[in-house]
């Protein structure tokens, strides 16, 4: 009896963890869901490592520690229940069971074939990851996509849901609600994150977890310690009648009922074999001695020797993905365009090489940007920042006091800061093309790009027939890119901010010096 509620505690689990992480992406700010989505943010098992190595021994980055010592016990836990794309796979797996046209779906045993493309994909994501580059996590880890899927698709669908029945209410006089701004992506950007999307759905639809077992390099690292877990499912020789039901049911299809064995590694403890089972076949328990040794001599060995034997193909790609591609498209056509522009990173992300090496384009820094500025590149930082954030001021400005990104990023890609702390920091540079500004070209006055600076580092100075010229002091700029938002010329600005490679900082401005009131909160126009 107990066995048969252990997938509907885990049905609940997945649930209740996928809406708290959901609602971190989308926005939706609610307290308790809200508290449970920061903790397990700490608990996704990529961004928690690269957080170790960025920001060693935080007490927070040893969310891995606890996901490898929870699966050495009871098995692939995480990839079932914390894990936001595993339940999202479920979901759409029981969907597509709607549409079928038998009742049920029915899934069967397969063997481990798949053993070589598996580790294969693993060895190339870390051999890769350990020499900087970031194109196979950011493409393959199930935390980074699940934020480029709720970002590009899912919060969208949201405020239009929320602005809708905002506009209805506004009819009946009930103001209740506002609405909420939609953040544009890049179109690129969009495209590829359907595309993530439909891989995974199509392959849950057909499969049900053959992304986890066979594409995904959590899943992969999870079985190499799940096949030595404590506590797993086993058949019991005197209540199995052979009846196959449980491999009906198992979306790992890692159950093979013929001759009673169960894939520990591909396992990903959903339980649906429980409540399948007529005859209580099957048990969750501590495994013997015999059976762990017997298990990890036929499976577990042979998968890290796979695993070892197949290291070195990542190396073979690191030529290819190591080029860079900094300040793409300088040369475009128009009147005055602007000279070798570099992508700026968001502050806190120290420099641009810490923030490439650590970033895996989860989003979660895009969705929580209140003035829209960070958005996905796309190869702005060449193949190994494959999607990675930048701040785009043609679209909007960094607030001189927000901190909101430096708080949610879960790898130490962009680090916690104050708002003191922020202010201070350099992560652009301002320059100006005399030859393309309103001043000069129109001989009228402007002076935006001045009156929105926080710092002091754009200031009009006197010019010709009482015209006032914008000036730059580069040493006080900090890149928030109000005066690049703010000029009006097109299709280049006459002023604009380079990022910095590394980081600097700049000179705290006085309270009497720095920006009016106003200006820190919202833009003026």
């Amino acid at each position: 009896m107990g066995l048969y509620h252990l997938k509907k505690i885990r049905t609940g689990l997945s649930l209740l963890f996928f809406a708290a992480l959901l609602f971190v992406f989308i926005g939706i700010e609610t307290g308790p869901f809200r508290a449970l989505g920061d903790v397990l943010l700490r608990l996704q098992f990529f961004p928690s490592i690269i957080r170790f190595v960025a920001i060693f021994f935080s007490v927070w980055t040893l969310g891995f520690l606890l996901i490898l010592a929870l699966t050495f016990l009871f098995g692939r836990i995480y990839c079932s229940s914390v894990c936001p794309l595993g339940t999202l796979q479920d979901i759409v797996t029981r969907i597509a069971r709607l549409f079928r046209r038998g009742k049920k779906r029915r899934f069967s045993f397969s063997s481990n074939r798949k053993m070589i493309l598996r580790y294969s994909i693993l060895a190339a994501t870390i051999i890769l990851w350990i020499f900087g580059n970031m194109f196979l996590v950011n493409l393959l880890d199930p935390f980074s996509n699940f934020g480029k899927i709720s970002v590009s698709l899912f919060q969208p669908l949201y405020i239009w849901i929320h602005n809708s029945f905002t506009f209805l209410l506004e009819g009946f006089d009930i103001y209740m609600l506002r609405p909420l701004s939609m953040h544009a992506l890049p179109w690129d950007v969009i495209l590829v994150s359907v595309a993530v999307f439909l891989v995974v759905a199509v392959m849950a639809a057909w499969r049900g977890r053959l992304f986890c077992n066979t594409i995904c390099p959590v899943g992969s690292i999870l079985a190499l310690a799940a096949d030595r877990s404590l506590f797993r499912i086993t058949f019991r020789d005197e209540a199995c009648t052979f009846c196959k039901r449980c491999e009906f049911v198992c979306k790992a299809e890692c159950l093979d009922s013929m001759n009673k064995q169960v894939d520990q590694g591909r396992c990903i403890n959903c339980f649906n074999c429980f409540t399948a089972c007529p005859k209580g076949g099957l048990t969750y328990a501590l495994a013997s001695k015999k059976t762990q040794e017997e298990h990890t001599a036929s499976t577990s060995d042979a998968g890290k020797r796979t695993f070892l034997l197949t290291l070195a193909s990542g190396v073979l790609s690191m030529p290819l993905l190591k080029m860079r591609s900094y300040g793409q498209g300088a040369s475009k056509p128009g009147m005055i365009p602007v000279g070798e522009q570099q992508p700026v990173t968001p502050p806190g992300s120290i420099s641009r090489s810490h923030f490439t090496n650590h970033c895996i384009a989860c989003y979660l820094c895009v969705s929580a940007c209140p003035t829209k500025v960070i958005v996905p590149a796309f190869f702005d930082y060449g193949l190994q920042g494959f999607m990675q954030p930048k701040l785009d001021f043609h679209r909007s400005f960094c607030n001189y006091d927000c901190t909101r990104c430096t708080e949610v990023c879960p790898t130490g890609a962009i680090t916690k800061q104050s708002e003191e702390e922020k202010k201070q920091i350099r992560i652009g540079e301002v320059r100006f093309l005399v030859e393309s500004c309103v001043v000069t070209v129109d001989r009228t006055d402007c002076g935006a790009c001045s009156e929105h600076c926080p710092t002091k580092a754009v200031q009009m100075v006197p010019w010709e027939d009482g015209l006032f010229i914008p000036e730059i002091y580069p040493e006080l700029c900090v890149g928030c890119g109000a005066c690049e938002y703010a000029c009006p010329t097109e299709p280049y600005k006459a002023i604009y901010v380079s990022g910095l490679p590394v980081h600097g900082k700049a000179p705290l401005i006085d309270d009497g010096e720095g920006p009016r009131e106003d200006d820190t909160d919202d833009f003026p126009f």
